[in-house]
C-alpha cells in the first residue's frame, strides 16, 4: 500500500514520475505537424536532463541501499496497488516508445537538422554518412524527431527513477513489518 509507505518516497517517486509523464506527453505532441516551432532550443531537453540526472542518482542509491534481489524487487512491483503497477509500466513502455520511435517515418535516416538563415535547411544522411539539403517540411520533421528522442529519453530516465523509488520504498516497509527477508544481503554491522 502506497499510503504505509514512507512519505519520503512517495515526494522522491513523485518528483520522477510527474514530470516524466508531462516529458512523454510533450514528446507525443511532436508528432503533431505543427506544434514543435523551427528555433526550438535544444537546451530545454538538457535542462531536464540536467535536474532528471541527481533524482536518478538518488533513487538508485536508495535502490542499493535497501539491498534486495532482482526476484525481491519482482516481489515488490507486485505488491504495489494496481493502479501504480499501470502507471509505472505504462510510463516506461511510453517513454520508450518515444525514445525509439525517431527512427519510425520517412525521415528515419536523417538528424542533426540546422538552419543556415537564409532559408536553405540541412540534415545529417546516416544512408550515406554526409550532410544533404532538405525541404523545411523534412527539416521540421527532422526537428521534432531529435526533440521527441532526446525528451523520450529524460522522461524514461524519470519514470524509472520514480518507479525504482516505489520499489525501495515498498522494500522498506516490509523490512518494518516484518524483519529482512530470506533472500536479503547480510548487513555488515
Amino acid at each position: 500500500m502506497l499510503t504505509r509507505m514512507k512519505r519520503s518516497f512517495l515526494i522522491h517517486a513523485g518528483f520522477g514520475l510527474v514530470p516524466g509523464g508531462v516529458l512523454i506527453l510533450i514528446a507525443a505532441l511532436t508528432w503533431i505537424p505543427g506544434v514543435v516551432p523551427p528555433d526550438w532550443s535544444p537546451g530545454v531537453p538538457l535542462a531536464a536532463l540536467l535536474l532528471a540526472f541527481p533524482l536518478f542518482v538518488a533513487a538508485v542509491a536508495r535502490l542499493l541501499l535497501a539491498r534486495v534481489s532482482k526476484a525481491t524487487l519482482w516481489e515488490a512491483f507486485r505488491c504495489l496497488p494496481g493502479m501504480a503497477q499501470l502507471g509505472i509500466g505504462g510510463g516506461l513502455v511510453a517513454g520508450l516508445g518515444t525514445l525509439f520511435s525517431v527512427s519510425a517515418g520517412p525521415y528515419g535516416h536523417l538528424q542533426a537538422p540546422e538552419e543556415d538563415g537564409v532559408g536553405r535547411y540541412t540534415a545529417f544522411d546516416t544512408s550515406v554518412r554526409e550532410t544533404v539539403e532538405v525541404s523545411r517540411e523534412v527539416y521540421l520533421a527532422v526537428v521534432g524527431a531529435d526533440l521527441r528522442m532526446s525528451l523520450g529519453m529524460v522522461a524514461t530516465m524519470l519514470v524509472a527513477a520514480g518507479a525504482a523509488v516505489l520499489l525501495a520504498g515498498e522494500v522498506r516497509r516490509w523490512d518494518q513489518a516484518r524483519g529482512p527477508g530470506p533472500d536479503r544481503v547480510p548487513r555488515s554491522e
